[in-house]
């Protein structure tokens, strides 16, 4: 029984989240009026599920024009901060044999620049080709 779960683990490990090459993909942040009101990762296979997700809680948003059909919407969202300094990057999309990996570093003020004080919801939206495979997050320096 215990050697069976030790080659499970080994094979999760090593083939399931092995052969990961990058994956292209295309930023819309710019082009998407929003401000998502939570932390969250969320994948997106219509416009419609989209921008209600973009509009929860009375908020207007505009989403710009995806090709839903040959396309996926991802969006990562830090929720909400307290200065304009905050941001997110994404760092890397990875394809894996069993998942899509989205790695994102999040900008945090800095003495030489505090940002103003209000508050912001950064986000990043991004597109990737169907692939029907989960999509994970990985936040870089993150605790």
């Amino acid at each position: 029984m215990l050697a069976a779960a030790a080659a499970w683990l080994g094979w999760q490990e090593l083939w399931a989240r092995g052969g990961d090459t990058p994956l292209a993909w295309r930023d819309l942040t710019s082009r998407t009026l929003a401000e998502p009101p939570r932390s969250e990762l969320r994948l997106f296979g219509s416009r419609e599920e989209l921008e209600g997700a973009l509009r929860e809680g009375g908020r207007s948003a505009t989403v710009p024009p995806i090709d839903f059909a040959r396309r996926e919407a991802i969006l990562v969202a830090a929720g909400p901060r307290s200065s304009s300094a905050y941001g997110l990057e994404v760092v890397a999309v990875t394809e894996e044999r069993r998942r899509i990996v989205v790695s994102v570093r999040e900008r945090t003020p800095s003495p030489a620049d505090p940002g103003a004080a209000r508050l912001t919801f950064p986000f990043r939206l991004i597109t990737i080709a169907r692939r029907g495979k989960d999509v994970t997050l990985d936040w870089r320096g993150r605790p």
